[in-house]
């Protein structure tokens, strides 16, 4: 117990309320044109300026710096999303375009450079496909995948800083939870704080703007977010959290077919076409996440969302 009291541990604090913890690195994780680098930018965004993420979740303010490794023309987006934030020039975000290296010795080199020298309390890593290393013939994915994410680790831990990489999920993992969806192997999750899985819902139309945002980590609660997405300024705006994001495509059913009208279970499974046991859990599922409103014995009502 002597030994355990004197270990010289960081304690884990969240960089970004309810999203993003430090010291340590984490995964942001999607499926192509799910909205991914803009979350990353939009978050950069709030830690670089110190102001609430989406208005909404406080965060701890520092020097941030994004490398955009995956698309050669990602500075140039990255500029436009900034400017329409009216990021002002005394705000301490660097944008870094390509470095020709990937995730080994040189690449962990030049980055503990840049957070020091930039004295930088966040990085986001865009992508971590286009950062890997080679995978030669005869080597361990498994070890190989968790080293990379270890080390960053690693050296987000020594330098007291935050590291987010941005990553894709598995073309494989319709059936898997969504905490598991991230391509590659399991042992990318143990290595990394935390994970951030961002998601358009496959119910809605296809240009739909809103995203359901997941979170899952080692010191932190699980959280569920929705937001959407605002093509004017090319951010997200917050709708709501907790257990009712996830079914956002339900509550936009009950909007369209109830509007500001009570109904009973019973009318839900008229409209919806679902089991009585279904409809009930659903209304009590909505209820508990403060969706739902209760009007009178065994009626409910939406309540004033977004």
């Amino acid at each position: 117990m002597a030994e355990l009291r004197g270990l010289d541990v960081l304690p884990s604090k969240m960089l970004i309320v309810n999203l993003t913890p430090t010291p340590g690195a984490s995964l942001l994780v999607g499926a192509p044109k799910s909205g991914k680098t803009i979350l990353a930018v939009q978050e950069a965004i709030a830690v670089a300026s110190g102001k609430p993420l989406f208005g909404f979740y406080n965060v701890l303010q520092g020097p941030v710096m994004i490398v955009e490794q995956d698309d050669p023309a990602g500075p140039a987006s990255i500029k436009e999303i900034v400017l329409r934030a009216g990021v002002t020039d005394d705000v301490p975000l660097f944008i870094q375009p390509r470095v020709p290296l990937s995730i080994g010795p040189a690449f962990l080199d030049w980055l503990d450079k840049q957070i020091v020298q930039r004295s930088l309390c966040f990085v986001v890593l865009d992508s971590y496909t286009a950062l890997r290393g080679n995978r030669g013939r005869g080597v361990d994915i498994v070890k190989a995948e968790q080293s990379e994410l270890l080390s960053l680790d690693t050296l987000a831990k020594d330098r007291s800083c935050a590291i987010e990489v941005i990553h894709h999920n598995s073309k494989g993992s319709a059936g898997l939870d969504w905490s598991d969806k991230a391509a590659g192997t399991f042992a990318m999750g143990a290595a990394t704080e935390a994970q951030v899985f961002i998601s358009r819902f496959p119910e809605l139309d296809v240009a739909a703007p809103e995203r359901l945002v997941r979170v899952r980590g080692r010191h932190c609660n699980d959280i569920e977010m929705l937001l959407r997405f605002r093509k004017e300024t090319l951010d997200y705006e917050h709708v709501l959290e907790g257990g009712a994001a996830s079914v956002y495509p339900l509550l936009s059913q009950i909007r369209h077919t109830f509007g500001d009208r009570t109904f009973a279970p019973k009318d839900l499974c008229m409209a919806t076409g679902v089991a009585r046991a279904t409809a009930f859990r659903q209304i009590d599922r909505l209820f508990g996440s403060g969706a739902l409103q209760k009007r009178g014995r065994g009626e409910y009502s939406l309540a004033d969302l977004k």
